[in-house]
């Protein structure tokens, strides 16, 4: 396995990335070894493991927080980012809300203005 340069990232909008639960699962049953996610993840959430064929998760906290990019453009549907019967996109609303984000961004916002 080829190793990623990518570091992880430290904050999420104020809250630390290791207390978020948001991250890639690969079903290796499902999953067919195109590789798309590997190759086209940026983060260098994944590394291709050539002798089994298959795409592996090694730097899950740096996979951005909402981001599904390669479970959108999976061809088997071999990725998830929620538990069974959750929604993605319910489960970052939900992490939002719950911790307070919108603050933190408005903040992050107006210093970017100045």
């Amino acid at each position: 396995m080829a190793e990623s340069a990518v570091k992880p990232p430290g904050l999420w909008h104020g809250i630390p990335r290791n207390e978020i639960d948001w991250h890639p699962v690969v079903d290796e049953k499902k999953c067919i070894g195109c590789g798309l996610c590997f190759l086209t993840c940026g983060k260098g959430v994944y590394n291709y493991d050539w002798d089994r064929k298959k795409s592996v998760v090694v730097h899950p906290e740096n996979c951005v927080v909402g981001c599904q990019t390669c479970a959108n453009l999976c061809p088997a549907q071999a990725i998830r980012f929620a538990e069974e019967g959750d929604d993605p996109r319910s489960k970052v609303q939900r992490l939002i809300k719950e911790r307070k984000v919108l603050p933190t961004v408005k903040n992050e916002l107006a210093m970017m203005q100045s």
